[in-house]
């Protein structure tokens, strides 16, 4: 027990502590020590205060914290009788790595900087005892923050285990009842159709006008349940490529018409150039054309009336991939943020709150399942091409525009012939 009563007792605590040190050398030690106590929780030093003194537990427990952020810290140590902290402050002659604290009514020795560092260049074996218990110290910390690890690890595979089983769930749920709720629509669809051509309702203007919102909105119902059963295909990597000789011009006029009316409302300009120069490329005209479908599709939603959309095509070379067919669907919409870049392609992704969004499929900011995109990203993956969107930015205002980025590989299966008929 360290007492106030002169030095002998702070001498014979040091001389258990460092056997072995010159009785000169740890007379100068006890000079310097002084006794401290600390209740439970009281703070010794602070990580980044001044590193001038050296401490040694003599009775109680401290705690050795590490600051993570401005709202969380880690323990790092539990430092009992006979230990010491502080060495390395001194050593470096820097600020204080860590936060030290009490964890129960606690004495300590406090030798300040100057005499601690005289003794330690006088003396070589107290230099290396220091050395050894840093390495213990050391050790140790390395030891229990692998176990953290290894523990953290664990628990992050049972959580991502059970987000899958959950992801997985969801899937099955979505693929059945979209299954299952495409069947009564498409009948829906085909007898609302029939009731166009009754010649009552082509009598009546109001009954057809009412006949023709039944149409178009169980015609988008359609295209929902048909998109998500495409998308589960995605995922389950069930993509069937039935190849045939593909033409980009014919596939942009079909877009082109079936977005024709709400190009005309909304007065958007849909260019297209290169197209006729490009290569027959063997793929799956089913698929390519719903992938390019949903790239226009977007274009046309994000682009305020009045903007333009342009396709490009031409023939580069691709490291990896060789000679493509490069597509770029160009608008002057809002624009992408540099965080949404690669999560736009992600399922039911959608940027914005979906609140904010209309319910019209081809009006600005118009609404969706947020299915397109990534069903376009597995379509051009299955084909072995790449896809990726570039922008400056996101801004409603000035309306920076973004390019969707389409490669894919020719290959041995390029017919060698363009739009024009050449050879």
């Amino acid at each position: 027990m360290v007492t106030n009563q002169g030095f002998p007792s702070v001498e014979d605590f040091l001389r258990t502590l460092f056997f072995g040190l010159d009785e000169e050398e740890l007379a100068q030690l006890a000079r310097a020590a002084r006794i401290r106590r600390f209740s439970e929780g009281e703070e010794i030093c602070r990580e980044g205060g001044p590193g001038d003194a050296f401490y040694v537990v003599v009775e109680g427990r401290v705690g050795v914290y590490k600051k993570i952020d401005e709202a969380e810290e880690r323990r790092l140590n539990t430092l009992g009788a006979g230990k010491f902290f502080g060495e390395m402050a001194l050593i470096q002659e820097g600020t204080r790595n860590a936060t030290v604290r009490a964890l129960e009514p606690t004495v300590v020795l406090e030798i300040g900087r100057d005499p601690f560092l005289r003794v330690l260049g006088a003396s070589p074996s107290l230099a290396v005892r220091i050395l050894v218990q840093l390495s213990r110290r050391l050790v140790e910390a390395d030891r229990r923050a692998l176990a953290e690890l290894r523990e953290t690890n664990e628990q992050l595979r049972q959580a991502l285990a059970r987000l899958e089983r959950l992801d997985r769930t969801k899937s099955d749920f979505i693929q059945v009842a979209a299954h299952e709720l495409r069947t009564p629509v498409a009948a829906l669809l085909g007898y609302a159709q029939m009731m166009q051509d009754y010649p009552l309702v082509q009598r009546d203007e109001q009954l057809r006008a009412l006949v023709q919102g039944v149409v178009d909105s169980t015609d988008r119902l359609h295209r929902i349940f048909n998109s998500i059963l495409d998308l589960s295909r995605v995922i389950e990597g069930d993509v069937k490529i039935h190849p045939s000789p593909v033409s980009f011009p014919v596939v942009f006029q079909g877009i082109r018409d079936e977005f024709a009316r709400a190009l005309e409302e909304r007065r958007l300009t849909f260019e297209t150039k290169g197209l006729h120069d490009l290569p027959f490329c063997q793929a799956d005209p089913v698929l390519i054309y719903k992938a390019f479908r949903h790239l226009v599709n977007n274009a046309i939603k994000y682009t305020p009336d009045g903007g333009r959309i342009t396709v490009s095509g031409e023939v580069v070379e691709v490291p990896g991939l060789g000679r493509c067919v490069q597509i770029v669907v160009e608008d002057t919409g809002i624009g992408i943020a540099p965080e949404d870049l690669d999560l736009i392609f992600e399922k039911f992704y959608r940027v914005g709150e979906a609140s904010l969004h209309s319910s019209g499929t081809t009006a600005f900011k118009g609404g969706g399942p947020g299915l397109g995109l990534a069903i376009a990203r597995g379509v051009i993956l299955a084909h072995g091409g790449r896809i990726w969107a570039e922008s400056p930015g996101y801004d409603e205002e000035a309306c920076p525009g973004s390019q969707f980025i389409v490669q894919l590989p020719l290959g041995d299966q390029d017919l060698g012939l363009s739009e024009n008929g050449g050879a």
